[in-house]
């Protein structure tokens, strides 16, 4: 089969190379060119495979059914920027990389954003380099509450790793989670979305892990925010929108909440003057928390599954069906 790659300029690798790999010598991969003319680099093509599903305009969508490609696979979990509607509509199938794929490497940068919190990184640093010693006096994670916006499989997984730590949790999901699998978590409060205020007012860390939809953009709200412990942090490694942003600036420049660790952004890149690039109480990283050589290796690996599977003439994994 014929795979045809379109890439986020910039971003080639890992992402290019370890699908290659994954794919091994039974198919043949061209790497779409942006120069070259659209239309004859589909010729053939079986699979169109999109990086981070940001790619895919709506002549390029075109161009595809034109060649009757069989399946569009997003190389990523989020299609909050991928035009559904459009795919549904015309009836090209659609696939992702879902949460599984990135979900060590969001629950290990989430991890990371807490303990940046707990130990007052920043602090230690300034403190060494001006011959401090001694100081400050940090905190531990055990014992504190971790509330979980979200328990798929990011959030699992932090569950997991937050469990170890000692840390009480709580989760808010949408979907229920078996109380077998909670127990194993180690999740002493499950709750539905309706109830998300009453679980935040519990919390020292709040870590989001939904996908962006019409039902979550702005879900920690200027109510949410307000819910929250003035000693509580918010951590973000989802996407930007789920919290809404302005109300975010304020409740940090208000001292509402304590701080905010950040991956993800309403814009980005963020513009260099806006408040959270400087902010004492936000620690912030450039949409990387799921950028790992395990994300990458995980994802090619479940794109390549899926171009042997249209290769066999089944239905691929992970289709998308519904618009969020």
């Amino acid at each position: 089969m014929k795979v045809l790659y379109l890439n986020v300029p910039g971003m080639l690798q890992p992402w290019y190379d370890d699908f290659r790999t994954a794919v091994g010598e039974g198919h043949t991969v061209c790497l779409y060119d942006p120069v070259k003319p659209m239309a004859g680099q589909f010729e053939d093509v079986d699979v169109v495979v999109d990086q981070g599903g940001s790619v895919g305009t709506r002549a390029l969508i075109d161009a595809a059914l034109a060649a009757r490609v069989k399946l569009w696979q997003v190389l990523g979990t989020g299609v909050d920027h991928v035009d559904v509607a459009y795919f549904l509509k015309k009836g090209l199938m659609l696939a992702n990389t879902p949460g599984p794929f990135s979900a060590v490497a969001l629950a290990e940068h989430a991890m990371f954003l807490m303990l940046y919190f707990a130990k007052q990184f920043d602090e230690h640093v300034r403190n060494l380099r001006s011959n401090v010693f001694y100081f400050p006096v940090s905190e531990e994670l055990e014992g504190k509450t971790l509330a979980l916006v979200g328990l798929g499989a990011s959030g699992q997984a932090l569950a997991a790793r937050a469990k170890a730590m000692g840390m009480r949790l709580a989760a808010v999901d949408a979907v229920d989670v078996p109380r077998e699998r909670l127990d194993e978590l180690g999740v002493d409060v499950f709750a539905a979305p309706s109830e998300l205020k009453s679980v935040l007012t519990q919390a020292d860390y709040v870590s989001l892990h939904v996908p962006l939809t019409s039902k979550t953009r702005h879900m920690i709200d200027r109510q949410a925010l307000a819910a929250m412990k003035s000693t509580a942090v918010l951590i973000n490694v989802a996407r930007g929108e789920i919290a809404e942003e302005a109300a975010l600036v304020e409740a940090l420049q208000n001292g509402r909440i304590r701080g905010a660790g950040l991956d993800v952004f309403a814009e980005e890149p963020l513009p260099a003057d806006h408040p959270l690039m400087n902010m004492p109480n936000v620690v912030a990283t450039p949409h990387t928390a799921g950028q790992t050589y395990g994300t990458s290796r995980r994802r090619g690996e479940a794109c390549a599954g899926n171009v042997d599977r249209i290769a066999r003439g089944l239905e691929p994994l992970f289709r998308i069906t519904e618009a969020g």
